[in-house]
């Protein structure tokens, strides 16, 4: 016995001094927020102060050790996060987490980011002349410092990464990421193309593909000579690929179909989900004239929306030396404040969803399927070979063809019609190259980005150094893609609001939305229109400008096809803007964080209207009829509101959910409803096909013997939404409160293992908020009746011109990337509750209140 409780003490022994151990690791890999270090390619001392949330303020005596000193401490924070987003636009993600990964490395080694960064890289980064340039290479040389002498950060010991030296190319990978993830066209295009061959306009028309007549359109103010005109001077492609064949002709006979236009949607919809880094998604911005404010000065407000991750996307750093001073929101990897302010303006993004990709349905040359007919001949199909590294696992070789109009996407899906099959370097048939003939050819890509080098960094340099208007006008004017708004004010009082990224002019006929014909050369994109002719508002007599990633009116004479969202959001927000009132900071808080949908109880009413004499009062007794009643009652009295504590919409996205489900699913099929339900078509359809009594949709092409109507699929749904609401919640209609089902969790890529997601994710929390509201915490609808955010404000910022040094933001979980820091999670509380923090940029009030003083010299 005594033998026994010896090896028992022994062992808890061990336990406890193992566990101490790994803890006291744990601890030395935390980041270094004090001392001093001698780093290589310092020019003089520096000096970062980390304030009490971690972030650092960064005091160097030029612009070049400023950036350096920002890419050490940037990556001692976030090294990883930065690996897996130039390891996701490279297509390398296979090579640390597996086979599972292949499909999304096939997906982007075909999609050509990759390629594209090569070139912009020795296009733009050859040379170390232009103050961009050395700015970006200061950063690189810090980040570089980092991975050399610096601790390897916990994440590349558990997944086995080994570390790499960053180069130009990382740089331009992981922007290029960044404007992928705002092409929405994706997933839209094979859905809506497929519902337009197989069921015609009839039933597309109750879709809103295009602009809704009347609906809220951000304004466009502008004094240029070019408003109204018909476009002209439009830009050519330049170096990377030209726009049109120059021969014309009429395609040999052609035939179409439709049999995999959603196993490409549904492919590419499971592919973007399974991706280990977040989607950018939408944003909210408004920017207010000295005219509507109590200071007299500019206010700024700005909330870019992005799927929620752990660490959160940015990092803040505040960057001072002689003649530069800015505080500015970066993404891992990046060099220049993406987001910002400096001491004269300040500058965001929000999404354009403006229409730059377009799908073509190429005709193959039977006798030669590596040549598609181009106009009136046939022409050889552009081919490289790529080879995908795989942890535990063979290398998988395969080939990328790219037509003229760019890369040929149906390969890059597997397990589809087969053309053809490739050999792997396993020799085993099949596994990865099965590619998909969308409609009786192979489908490919023309996406602007990648048409033309990427001058994003030279953007980014001028935003920064900006001290004019007419300095942001010209970054804005250089950015080819993605699609931006930028968002400005000054301190001069200028605000402004300008649509940048080149907009694609098409021939009259074509419709943007539908997969195009790549053969006879008629739907060929025709040039760009010049910057001049973008959306923009320039200092509008309103006194606002704003973008809520609605549809923008026009200046060239047309409205710009694209992804856009419902009004909801801009309508809520220029009812707030419009009015006479004198804003504060205090008072743009509570609008920032504003959680009502005024859209929403109308739509609910309407439903409750038509069921009115279905849905029964409480005489009879029926314990189920008197729930039904008081559901009805909660909805028809609803303001829209999205509070903890609400009941109203827990009923209306279950309900809204049953309807579309029943309405649209049995055309769709389940996998295109489901990739429909994460579109923003599908939050523009619903006003408009609920709305109409004789929509072909209403009837269910499963039941040839009943011909369903529009109320018959309201009460359903309304019946099955109040039974699995009482199932799910019980019968007391007063604990159906909104915190119960809407909650985020922030994932960390390791916390998506079992036992991992207690140590590094975050939450989950139950949060206000709701689809399209300004506090807009978005989810995928569903039947279960628990809905998970997957996005929202990706950061809150507050910027009052009469008080620079004292501006608000807030992040949603923390600034650091190490799950054992103080700073990993410590403003989530704040940020689920509508609070803000202070953005320092004065030196005496940061030394107040520091937690830490790092001083590197130069070696």
């Amino acid at each position: 016995m005594k033998l026994i409780r010896k090896i028992i003490l022994s062992l808890l022994i061990i336990i406890v001094l193992s566990g101490a151990g790994i803890y006291i690791y744990l601890l030395t890999l935390k980041p270094q927020y004090s001392g001093e270090l001698t780093l290589k390619g310092l020019k003089q001392e520096v000096e970062v102060l980390f304030d009490d949330y971690g972030i650092p303020h960064i005091y160097a005596q030029n612009q070049e050790d400023a950036y350096f000193a920002l890419g050490y401490v940037h990556a001692q924070e976030r090294l990883f996060q930065m690996e897996i987003l130039r390891r996701v636009s490279a297509g390398r993600l296979a090579e640390i987490l597996g086979e599972e990964l292949v499909e999304t490395d096939r997906f982007f080694r075909t999609l050509g980011i990759k390629e594209i960064a090569g070139i912009s890289a020795a296009k733009y980064l050859n040379d170390t002349t232009e103050p961009y340039q050395k700015c970006s290479f200061a950063y690189l040389a810090g980040l570089n410092q980092f991975i050399e002498k610096g601790k390897t950060p916990i994440e590349f010991h558990l997944i086995g990464i080994p570390k790499e030296k960053f180069m130009p190319e990382d740089l331009y990978l992981i922007t290029g990421y960044m404007s992928f993830t705002f092409a929405m066209g994706l997933r839209i295009d094979p859905i809506v193309s497929r519902m337009m061959e197989k069921y015609g306009p009839e039933y597309l028309k109750d879709w809103a593909v295009n602009y809704i007549p009347g609906t809220e359109k951000i304004p466009v103010y502008s004094s240029s000579k070019s408003q109204h005109l018909p476009a002209k001077g439009l830009w050519q492609a330049g170096p990377v690929s030209s726009i049109q064949s120059e021969r014309s002709g009429d395609p040999p006979e052609y035939s179409g179909g439709h049999p995999a236009r959603s196993l490409l949607s549904n492919a590419i919809n499971k592919i973007l989900n399974n991706l280990p880094v977040p989607l950018f998604l939408g944003s909210n911005g408004w920017v207010v004239s000295g005219q509507k404010t109590k200071s007299g000065k500019v206010i700024f407000a700005f909330d870019a929306h992005i799927a929620y991750s752990q660490p959160s996307v940015w990092y803040e750093a505040h960057l001072e030396c002689p003649g530069f001073s800015i505080y500015g929101n970066h993404l891992a990897g990046i060099p220049l404040a993406i987001i910002g302010h400096n001491r004269f303006a300040a500058w965001g993004f929000p999404m354009f969803e403006n229409d730059d990709m377009d799908f073509y349905r190429e005709k193959s040359n039977p006798e030669n399927a590596d040549q598609v007919w181009a106009n009136d001949h046939w022409e050889d199909l552009q081919i490289r070979e790529e080879v995908i590294k795989v942890k535990n696992g063979e290398e998988v070789t395969f080939k990328v063809r790219t037509s003229r109009h760019g890369p040929i996407m149906s390969d890059a899906i597997k397990n589809l019609n087969s053309r053809s099959s490739e050999k792997g370097s396993s020799g085993n048939e099949g596994e990865l190259a099965d590619s998909v003939e969308v409609g009786q050819g192979p489908v490919s890509l023309w996406w602007t980005f990648l048409k033309f080098p990427n001058q994003f960094l030279q953007a980014a340099w001028l935003f920064s150094n900006a001290e004019h208007i007419d300095d942001v006008r010209n970054a804005a004017s250089i950015i080819h893609a993605p699609g931006l708004s930028v968002l400005y004010g000054d301190k001069k009082g200028n605000i402004a609001w300008w649509a940048a990224g080149k907009l694609i002019e098409r021939p009259p006929h074509v419709n943007p939305k539908l997969i195009l014909d790549g053969a006879s050369g008629n739907d060929e994109p025709l040039g760009y229109y010049d910057f001049e002719q973008n959306p923009q508002s320039e200092n509008p007599p309103s006194g606002f400008v704003y973008a809520a990633n609605n549809q923008p009116d026009t200046i060239a004479g047309i409205l710009y096809p694209g992804y856009y969202v419902p009004e909801d959001r801009a309508k809520r927000i220029t009812g707030y803007l419009k009015s006479d009132k004198k804003w504060t900071v205090e008072e743009m808080k509570k609008m920032n964080t504003d959680v009502i949908s005024d859209a929403y109880p109308i739509i609910a009413r309407e439903i409750i209207n038509l069921l009115n004499d279905t849905i029964p009062g409480t005489r009879d007794g029926n314990v189920n009829a008197r729930l039904k009643k008081k559901v009805a009652q909660i909805l028809i009295e609803w303001n829209g509101d999205h509070q903890l504590n609400d009941v109203a919409p827990v009923i209306y996205y279950k309900l809204i959910y049953h309807i579309l489900q029943k309405t649209v699913a049995d055309e769709l099929g389940d996998e295109d409803f489901q990739t429909f339900l994460t579109t923003h078509l599908m939050k523009r359809t619903i006003p408009v096909l609920l709305r109409n009594d004789s929509s072909a949709w209403w009837d269910n092409v499963n039941t040839p013997d009943i011909r369903e109507t529009r109320k018959m699929i309201f009460s359903e749904a309304f019946e099955q939404t109040v039974r699995e609401l009482e199932d799910q919640l019980g019968s007391n209609i007063l604990e159906w409160t909104w915190d119960k089902v809407h909650t985020v969790e922030h994932v960390h890529l390791v916390g998506r293992k079992k036992f991992f997601d207690k140590i590094f994710n975050a939450g989950p929390f139950p949060v206000p908020g709701g689809n399209e509201v300004i506090n807009n915490y978005g989810f995928t609808m569903n039947g279960e009746g628990h809905y998970k955010v997957k996005f929202g404000p990706s950061m809150r910022i507050l910027i009052d011109f009469a008080d620079i040094e004292n501006s608000l933001s807030i992040n949603p979980t923390g600034q650091s990337g190490y799950f054992m820091s103080e700073h990993y999670d410590d403003q989530a509380e704040m940020y689920n509750k509508g609070i803000f923090r202070k953005q320092m940029m004065n030196r005496e009030e940061i030394e107040s209140t520091q937690t830490g003083r790092l001083v590197l010299k130069p070696e």
